[in-house]
């Protein structure tokens, strides 16, 4: 048999295996793993030089379109997530308007024509209408996805509708009776944020540990254990989106112990950032915050404990912030190009977090969590989607496209130099193949 892709003499990683050999790959479906001298012969074979090959990295937390027009987004920034070995995203996305199958079809649309990965959807409930529209919404577009916002006041600067405990309950209610439905929580008490922040605003405090401040830690700490609770309830799988208090992978822990179906996703920034930062100013806004540095390790803790199941990005390119005021400043960053060094770097060579690990929580968790056929590990019958990685090669982080970057100058290493996306090699030697913008499929479909 002759394949159409052979890597050897790679380290080949996923969540479950570290060995040395190499995969075979035949219409963009990984059909052989194992030691080099098993390997078939290949239309192209690539030498991995003793580089590390892990499972394609998968972002399940990215907001496109919001500063810049989505098709536009779609294909600059896909572009980007295949440079830090990204091979699939989920994109959050919302609308206000009363059904979201038109929105999903338009979006759908435009995202095929630009993206050189694969992605999919969540949808953000907006409206009472949207929880209504669950089942239909499953049926014609395949997302079983949806999240809620709370922590945002009815006139935040980017015009997120926020939600009540009613619209949780009623949407955990549909979303329990599903094959693959999750709901996905932004965990922030909005009423007591909404107060602190009124004393802080008459401060005049334009620091961006105000901002943190205005928001403590325990707000979302409440908030966790009152979605866990209405989880419970309902009978809902519930996923803690972008976590930045420590607090959570242990209070999800607790719940899956008791038998709920609890998952924890966070971020790098809040693995690697913190408020008091003195490079950072309230151009780093981000929502939920920056948190301190005893936040920080207690989230590395949990992940170093397996309490996390997935790292999400929270990329958002919106357009340059002002620097302004920090009350109406827009919250987010972006990070698709150095997530997977970030944690290399930070969790692999500073703290002992196994590439094992590592694989587990941004490909192989997020896979799961989101019933993603296929992705999130090596082994044959699944997508060919790949990330060679030089663990030794360090370099300087370097901003050049949208959004905030908050690691510029950050000497990292541990870099992706090959990214393989169902068999196709989308990014080598320092540059994407733009011949395959616009190959990149949808994964949440009606037949998915």
């Amino acid at each position: 048999m002759k394949v159409d892709l052979v890597i050897k003499n790679a380290r080949v990683v996923d969540y479950r295996t570290d060995f040395m050999g190499g995969v075979a790959v035949k219409d963009g479906t990984i059909v052989m793993v194992g030691v080099n001298d098993i390997l078939p012969d290949a239309h192209r074979v690539i030498d991995a030089e003793g580089r590390c090959l892990m499972a394609g990295v998968i972002d399940p937390h990215c907001h496109l379109g919001v500063g810049y027009p989505f098709e536009e987004d779609m294909r600059t920034e896909t572009m980007q997530a295949a440079r830090g070995g990204i091979s699939s995203i989920y994109l959050y996305i919302r609308t206000k308007e009363a059904s979201y199958i038109p929105f999903y079809k338009e979006r759908k649309a435009a995202a095929e024509a630009n993206v050189c990965i694969d992605f999919g959807f969540h949808f953000g409930i907006q409206r009472e209408e949207h929880i209504l529209e669950v089942p239909k919404i499953v049926e014609e577009t395949g997302v079983q996805s949806f999240k809620l916002y709370f922590g945002y006041e009815p006139d935040n600067p980017i015009g997120i509708v926020p939600a009540t405990d009613g619209w949780v309950y009623a949407t955990m209610q549909r979303v329990a009776k599903l094959e693959k439905g999750v709901v996905s929580v932004h965990c922030e008490n909005t009423g007591v944020a909404s107060w602190i922040k009124k004393e802080m605003v008459a401060s005049g405090r334009q620091d961006l540990a105000a901002y943190t401040e205005s928001r403590p830690a325990f707000c979302e700490v409440e908030t966790i254990k009152r979605m866990i609770f209405l989880a419970e309830r309902t009978g809902c799988p519930l996923q803690l989106v972008h976590t930045s208090v420590g607090a959570g992978p242990d209070l999800a822990a607790e719940a899956r112990a008791a038998g709920l179906d609890v998952t924890v996703e966070t971020c790098p920034h809040y693995l690697i950032r913190t408020a008091y930062d003195p490079d950072l100013d309230m151009r780093a806004k981000i929502s939920p915050p920056l948190r301190d540095e005893e936040q920080k390790e207690w989230l590395w803790r949990g992940m170093l404990a397996g309490r996390i199941n997935s790292l999400g990005s929270d990329h958002v390119p919106f357009l340059p912030k002002k620097g302004e005021d920090l009350w109406t400043e827009f919250p987010g960053v972006v990070s698709f190009p150095w997530e997977l060094p970030l944690l290399i770097t930070e969790g692999y060579h500073k703290r002992g977090l196994t590439l094992s690990q590592l694989s587990a929580v941004n490909a192989y968790g997020p896979a799961k969590r989101f019933g993603i056929t296929g992705k999130g590990a090596l082994g044959p019958g699944s997508d060919a989607d790949m990330v060679l990685v030089d663990l030794d090669e360090g370099r300087e982080v370097v901003h050049t496209g949208k959004g905030t970057c908050i690691y510029e100058g950050m000497k990292l290493k541990g870099w992706p130099v090959m990214t393989i996306s169902r068999g196709r090699v989308v990014f080598e030697n320092g540059k994407v193949d733009e011949d395959y913008v616009g190959s990149g499929k949808c994964l949440t479909n009606p037949s998915c």
